[in-house]
């Protein structure tokens, strides 16, 4: 009987995990929901930031629209230039890697090295995409297809930037604090939508409910 009873308990809590890992979350508006939305980034926020700890991923704001760069690193040994018809070096550029367009190399003992920098829009004001202002933080709202929005928290800290998202599941005890709190669920997934006022929000905030934390410095 008692093993009986452990395995209902291990079943039940697979259960109820994995269920946990098929939710997920979303604001019922934009937020804050006291706040107008605006089209443009303040000058103090504009730069280029690093990653911490990846140079090789940045992050650009400018003032109506945030972007990110990444480089891909491609390594052409000697053997391998004289194989492929494809690859060509001209001008100091290196070309058959990105079509129509050389990009710089640096050779090391014969060996090329070259990086590939590529762009990914983030976020940039428009019907989908709701930025607001408050507290010294920009709020990147992001509507789904369903009419919901995720949230961003876009922070600057001297010269540190600061984006913070919500790993709902880590914070779910914070979440079950919004007054409006609905469940959506269908066979796949259940999705909690919060409707909070001002006042819950900033708690929220407050009490490390975007903590998803990733730094970026200039």
């Amino acid at each position: 009987m008692q093993k009986l009873i452990s395995l209902l308990y291990l079943l039940s809590a697979y259960g109820f995990y994995a269920q946990a890992d098929y939710s997920s979350f979303y604001f019922k508006t934009p937020q804050p929901t006291d706040t107008p939305s605006i089209f443009e980034i303040d000058q103090s926020f504009t730069g280029s930031y690093y990653k911490e700890n990846d140079s090789l991923i940045r992050i650009v704001v400018e003032k109506d629209s945030i972007y990110s760069e990444f480089g891909i690193l491609f390594i052409v040994s000697p053997k391998e230039l004289k194989k492929n018809n494809s690859l060509l070096i001209k001008d100091s550029l290196i070309f058959g890697i990105q079509p129509k367009k050389g990009i710089p190399f640096k050779k090391i003992e014969d060996t090329i090295y070259a990086v590939l920098i590529q762009q990914d829009l983030l976020f940039k004001p428009d019907s989908n995409h709701i930025l607001k202002f408050k507290n010294e933080t920009y709020f990147l709202n992001t509507k789904n297809e369903n009419d919901l929005f995720s949230t961003t928290l876009l922070n600057l800290e001297k010269d540190t930037l600061f984006l913070k998202e919500t790993d709902h599941l880590s914070v779910f005890d914070l979440i079950k604090k919004f007054k409006m709190l609905e469940e959506s669920s269908n066979k796949k997934m259940k999705t909690y939508i919060a409707n909070p006022s001002i006042d819950e929000l900033l708690l929220f905030i407050k009490q490390g409910g975007f903590n998803e934390l990733i730094k970026y410095r200039l």
